[in-house]
């Protein structure tokens, strides 16, 4: 499989995690579910690094781009989970929309990664379209926007996007240096110990709870992976380009399965996306 459809494979099984996050994680706190996914995510990924005895030896360069990218993602996550239960999808999910936009203008200066005008232009595609998603009237096209500066729940999204927009190069060297798998045990690993102070601030009582992060934390292993597959393939923008497509995922599924109303330029959107992502596959 190539990077394109790793790619896809990460956007769909995002959007099940999104949603799966939001139907268990209503009366638990952001540090024991950040904590719990990534648990499981460590116990899934140690099983198949052990099995297909995938080890490579930790070098001290190594060891800080490790963990740089891990307290990083680390505070990502709880904005991220923090933002989800708190916030209304529609205004906050469109600030993921701007990860590719950032990563055009850090993987040049941390991996070396130029693209294609085409490439760009698909890029830019892509993010127009799922913002798009989330807007009622071309005369409210900023409205997204504006709610950043105005919602707590939107401003943390926001960060949440900064933060893995620049995570996203660090996840690359440490996959250039060993291989997806491996990087994916050693990140995960150590992020779900970096959580486990804040997850034990929650209380005893919520540790119970931990149950309900199986099924997150087993899409979350999915989506990581293959993500992690497909950004040792592929250009790191075009990845995650592609995986803005969960966006649409999650709006369809939002339609289908919570009954949610479809907005006016949601399908304009989506066509838009689409073609994006097909004008990256074919000419990126």
């Amino acid at each position: 499989m190539n990077w394109f459809v790793f790619s896809l494979i990460s956007s769909i099984t995002l959007s099940l995690r999104e949603f799966s996050v939001k139907r268990a994680g209503k009366n638990i706190p952001s540090a024991v579910m950040s904590f719990g996914m990534n648990f499981f995510m460590f116990l899934i990924i140690l099983v198949l690094n052990v099995l297909s005895r995938n080890y490579h030896p930790l070098t001290p360069h190594f060891a800080g781009i490790l963990m740089t990218a891990a307290i990083l993602d680390s505070l990502a996550t709880l904005l991220y989970l923090s933002s989800i239960k708190t916030g209304d999808l529609s205004k906050i999910i469109p600030m993921l929309c701007f990860i590719p936009v950032i990563q055009l203008f850090v993987t040049p200066v941390l991996i070396h990664e130029n693209l294609s005008a085409i490439g760009m232009m698909g890029v830019f595609t892509v993010v127009s379209g799922s913002y798009l998603l989330y807007v009622d009237t071309f005369d409210g096209i900023l409205s997204p926007i504006r709610s950043a500066f105005r919602d707590k729940s939107a401003m943390m999204m926001l960060g949440a996007a900064f933060l893995w927009g620049i995570t996203s190069s660090f996840h690359k060297m440490g996959i250039r240096q060993t291989n997806a798998l491996f990087w994916g045990v050693c990140e995960i690993g150590l992020i779900s110990l970096i959580l486990s102070p804040f997850a034990l601030r929650a209380g005893k009582t919520h540790w119970v709870s931990l149950k309900k992060t199986v099924l997150p934390g087993f899409l979350s292993s999915l989506t990581v992976l293959s993500y992690y597959f497909a950004i040792g393939l592929g250009p790191v923008a075009y990845v995650s380009s592609v995986r803005r497509l969960g966006v649409l995922f999650t709006m369809m599924m939002g339609v289908m399965i919570l009954k949610e109303g479809i907005r006016r330029l949601g399908f304009l959107g989506g066509i838009i996306m689409i073609a994006g992502a097909v004008l990256i596959s074919l000419f990126g």
